[in-house]
């Protein structure tokens, strides 16, 4: 099933921003939908989202070396 990013944002908790900058980096399947000939929204993949959620992820920026 796909998803707006508000939608995912609304029932996941993370910020839209966020879910956007996981896609633009092929982190979530997703794609982009024109909703008008300016305006275009971010689907993304649920499976994809749920996916990445059971992944175990550090917390924080990474370190310098």
């Amino acid at each position: 099933m796909q998803r707006t990013t508000w939608e995912a944002h609304k029932k996941y908790g993370f910020s839209t921003q966020h879910l956007r900058r996981l896609l633009s980096k092929k982190i979530l399947k997703g794609r982009e939908a024109p909703i008008t000939s300016r305006r275009k929204v971010w689907l993304l993949d649920e499976d994809s989202l749920k996916k990445y959620l059971k992944t175990e992820r550090k917390r924080g920026r990474k370190s310098q070396k």
